[in-house]
């Protein structure tokens, strides 16, 4: 398993934009502004604007695109630079990123073509960009050097539109009747589309200058119900303002593609990871809107118009910041895109905001824990949780269509709890109040059921909110931590950073034992409980025992069981069979002696002596082998009791009555019920939890088999 735990590595070089308008193939945005060089300069001034509060108009895709496009007809008539419609920054501090400065780039690497985009024409890598529609929703992958181009072409349905015409036909039955003819021709079932035509032009055509939808409906993430997109509030309404002199350009194709530069051993994870996770959903959530409000279209159409622009203000030595910052605060796609390559990266999560009622979320899954220690030549990741135990519950216990969080397992904040809880409360949110609300009654000691016994929160509720901390990465998902339990230094332990983490568990665990000495104590494995001085002490070190496995210093020895068939068991089932065999094979005999031997002479033949002293020397010996006592078979263990069959069946049979012959019918019923977790995958420790049994009980049965040799324990993380 271990060979699939890779360090998180998205490879991401660019983001490209490229459409098709009138089959013209066109490139209208990419990101970062130079590929595969040191963007730093950049990413900070925008970073640093969008705290400043530009960045924050710029995610509402409800504002009028008429008033930014008439903004750049005056940029045209007026020739106004584009550094006027940067808010300026404090020139006379040399670490602020300014507008006025020249870019590091400009002097390091040249003047920046912005016609050129890695090494190739834009044209040319536009017409690569933008395959035929055979390849529409399908994976695009090309290779350039030692660069992959991967993405998802989406292309428009015959006549141009984006919307099912089922969707149309639903728009339609809600206007009323123009005429008779259209009455007539929608009963009998013929194509609309000429009588239509002006409606999907508002709605549907692409690129109209001053055009803007507005939409009333809430968009979730990834809402589709069979590719068709859910409709809240009917058909939005569209306002076009166009001259009669504006052309109309439609849209055939959009094509959002990731640049990627994986290491080869790694090219087919990388690729189709990024495809999976990010590409698809991206292009999904694009294709959405598209059909909904023509939003690609409007946001292609403006990153278009700008590009004369940034040639001319490149010509004129602005920076590239002050150019990027413009593209983001005009355009929300742009915006998005900028966002999207610098989250994911860096392997973060990526939240993006194409309108104001429309917010998704992307990021590439990172291993959270790891089953076993990498090779010496395998990469290493020090520090990752050490641990077997996954949080999905068993196949034979829920459905794993509908799969969440085992409910014996319970929640591990990665932070503080204050912390989290301010994050929660800056976002205006409707999980806000639940999740303030289930992370206070939390407990890192009690499982999701106990919680909700304690706080009345429904258990599925609390599997939903403990998902949604650990998608966000603000928890993880653990056994529940007991004072009985053993826990040990993790042999992935990061030991570089002990001299740094000292201070900080002295910070926050004064008066408490330093990390140097808890990690002595725990390297020799023993129960938690051994460590804990007094009953006084006890919620305290619990807490450092938390600390101490958010970071990976510690793991938890836990323990497993198979079931062991001793001699004496096997012996017993021999011996059954065996005389089930004998009493098979007595039964001809004994039918074949009451009809006597058959003469030819019809006259019964008397014994012949030689048969009798025959029979009688070859009985003496059978009767000495059997007086002769037979060695014990040796124990066998049976890996997978749901799974017996066979001879292993009838063993699990003769040690089930042989519990209750000692044990008595409680005995029996919980070997019975314990069986299905003694196959060395489960770990003893959450057998009481999955009951709801005691621990003691639990440990006192264990206890008792162990000794009649009917398990075989073993330990490990």
């Amino acid at each position: 398993m271990s060979l699939d735990i890779l360090p998180p590595n998205p490879c991401l070089v660019a983001i490209l934009l490229a459409v098709r308008v009138d089959f013209e193939p066109r490139i209208v945005f990419h990101y970062p502004p130079r590929p595969g060089q040191d963007n730093t300069h950049i990413t900070r001034y925008l970073a640093a604007q969008e705290k400043d509060g530009d960045g924050s108009s710029s995610t509402d895709d409800e504002s009028s695109s008429s008033q930014d496009e008439a903004v750049i007809d005056t940029d045209k008539t007026k020739d106004t630079k584009i550094g006027d419609y940067t808010p300026e920054l404090d020139v006379e501090d040399p670490a602020s990123a300014s507008p006025e400065k020249p870019d590091i780039w400009d002097t390091q690497y040249g003047k920046v073509k912005w016609s050129d985009l890695f090494g190739l024409p834009l044209e040319g890598l536009a017409k690569l960009l933008c395959p035929p529609v055979s390849s529409h929703k399908q994976r695009f992958e090309m290779s350039i050097d030692d660069k992959v181009f991967i993405g998802r072409p989406v292309f428009a349905k015959e006549g141009a539109q984006w919307q099912k015409k089922k969707t149309e036909r639903r728009a339609k039955a809600k206007k009323p009747p123009a005429d008779d003819g259209t009455e007539k021709s929608q009963a009998k079932g013929t194509s609309s589309e000429p009588t239509s035509a002006p409606e999907n032009e508002e709605s549907t055509s692409e690129f109209k200058h001053g055009e803007r939808s507005k939409g009333d409906g809430h968009v979730q993430e990834g809402a589709t119900n069979g590719g068709q997109p859910f409709m809240f509030g009917g058909q939005p309404s569209i306002k076009v303002e166009q001259s009669k002199a504006a052309k109309k350009e439609i849209l055939n194709m959009f094509h959002v593609v990731f640049v990627l530069n994986p290491p080869p051993l790694e090219y087919q994870l990388r690729v189709q990871e990024m495809y999976e996770h990010v590409i698809k959903k991206f292009t999904k959530a694009l294709r959405w809107e598209q059909a909904r409000s023509s939003y690609v279209s409007r946001q292609a159409s403006l990153l278009y118009k700008e590009a004369p622009l940034m040639k001319r203000a490149l010509a004129e030595d602005q920076s590239l910041a002050t150019l990027y910052h413009r593209y983001q605060s005009r355009s929300p796609l742009a915006k998005a895109i900028s966002v999207l390559y610098n989250k994911v990266s860096t392997s973060r999560v990526a939240q993006i905001d194409l309108t104001s009622s429309s917010s998704l979320s992307f990021q590439i899954p990172i291993p959270t824990s790891m089953s076993s220690l990498p090779g010496p030549l395998l990469p290493q990741m020090p520090g990752l949780w050490l641990t077997t135990a996954t949080s999905l519950p068993a196949d034979d216990d829920v459905d794993m269509t509908n799969s969440r969080l085992a409910s014996h397992f319970t929640l591990l904040l990665l932070s503080d709890l204050p912390t989290i809880l301010s994050e929660i409360n800056d976002i205006s949110s409707p999980l806000s109040t639940p999740l303030t609300h289930y992370l206070q009654v939390s407990k890192p000691t009690k499982s999701f059921l106990q919680i909700s016994q304690v706080s009345g929160i429904p258990l599925p509720d609390i599997q939903f909110l403990a998902s949604h901390l650990i998608y966000w990465r603000k928890a993880r998902a653990i056994p529940p931590l007991h004072q009985r339990d053993t826990y040990i230094v993790s042999p992935n332990t990061d030991m570089s950073k002990l001299v740094s983490a000292t201070p900080k568990f002295a910070k926050a665990f004064p008066a408490l034992p330093p990390l140097p000495k808890i990690l002595n104590l725990l390297s020799t494995p023993r129960a938690y409980s051994t460590l804990i001085p007094s009953k006084d002490h006890k919620e305290a070190f619990m807490n450092i025992l938390a600390w101490l496995l958010r970071d990976g210093w510690v793991t938890q020895l836990r323990t497993f069981l198979w079931v062991r068939v001793p001699p004496h068991i096997k012996a017993a089932v021999g011996d059954a069979e065996r005389s089930m065999e004998s009493s098979i094979e007595m039964q001809p005999r004994r039918f074949e002696d009451q009809k006597g031997p058959k003469s030819t002479l019809g006259v019964p033949q008397p014994p012949s002596p030689t048969s009798s002293t025959t029979s009688a020397h070859t009985t003496i010996p059978f009767r000495a082998s059997q007086s002769s006592p037979s060695p014990l078979p040796p124990p066998t263990l049976i890996t997978n009791p749901r799974q017996a069959s066979g001879i292993s069946s009838r063993y699990l049979s003769a040690i089930s009555i042989h519990i209750l012959k000692t044990q008595g019918v409680e005995g029996q019923k919980a070997w019975n019920k314990c069986l299905r977790y003694f196959d060395g995958k489960h770990a003893s420790e959450t057998i009481a939890a999955q009951e709801g049994w005691k621990r003691k009980r639990t440990a006192g049965f264990i206890a008792a088999w162990e000794a009649e040799g009917l398990l075989l324990s073993g330990r490990h993380w």
